[in-house]
C-alpha cells in the first residue's frame, strides 16, 4: 500500500497538480469531478479490499481531496508571491482614507472585472482568497480578544498548607 501511495503520488498526482495555480480558478465542475474521479479510482486500487469509500481512504492514505489540495496550493503560491517585491505588486493593499472601522474590510484591493472569464482567472481568485483567509484570523483573534483570561499561575502570596 505504502509504495502504491508513493507510485501514485509521483506519477499521476504530480501530473494532476501541474500548474494547479493557473488553472484552478476555471474549471468547470465538471472538470473537477473528472480529475476526482482519478483519485478515487487510484484510491480503489491502492487500498484494494479494504476499500471503504473514498472519504475513508482518504482518512487512511493521509490524503485530501485534489480540489482541497488545489486550494491549499493556490493559497501558498499567493502567499509566497506577497515575499517577492515583482510579484507584489499583483497584490495591492486596500488603503483606507479615514480612519472609520469597517465591518468587512477587504484587505487586498479587489479587481474589478468585466467579464466572468477574468474573474475566474487566477489573480482575482487568489487576490479572493487571501482576502477570505485574513478574515478567517481576524475572526480568530477577535475570539480570542474576547476570551476571559483565567489566573492560571499561583500568586506569589499564595501559600499551599499541603505542599508544606
Amino acid at each position: 500500500t505504502r509504495d502504491l501511495k508513493q507510485i501514485y503520488m509521483l506519477q499521476i498526482r504530480s501530473k494532476l497538480d501541474q500548474s494547479t495555480v493557473v488553472w484552478h480558478s476555471s474549471l468547470s465542475q465538471r472538470n473537477r469531478n473528472d480529475l476526482e474521479r482519478v483519485q478515487k479510482s487510484a484510491l480503489r486500487c491502492i487500498l484494494g479490499e479494504s476499500y471503504n469509500g473514498y472519504e475513508d481512504a482518504l482518512k487512511k492514505l493521509g490524503l485530501v481531496t485534489l480540489e482541497e489540495r488545489r486550494e491549499q496550493m493556490c493559497l501558498k503560491f499567493a502567499k509566497e508571491c506577497l515575499k517577492l517585491d515583482k510579484m507584489k505588486m499583483l497584490f495591492h493593499r486596500n488603503e483606507s482614507s479615514h480612519s472609520m472601522l469597517k465591518r468587512n474590510p477587504e484587505f487586498y484591493k479587489v479587481v474589478k472585472t468585466q467579464t466572468e472569464r477574468f474573474r475566474k482567472s487566477a489573480i482575482p481568485t487568489m487576490i479572493r482568497m487571501l482576502n477570505s483567509c485574513q478574515k478567517r484570523k481576524n475572526e480568530i483573534l477577535k475570539r480570542i480578544n474576547t476570551m476571559p483570561v483565567k489566573n492560571v499561575l499561583p500568586s506569589p502570596y499564595h501559600c499551599d498548607n499541603n505542599k508544606l
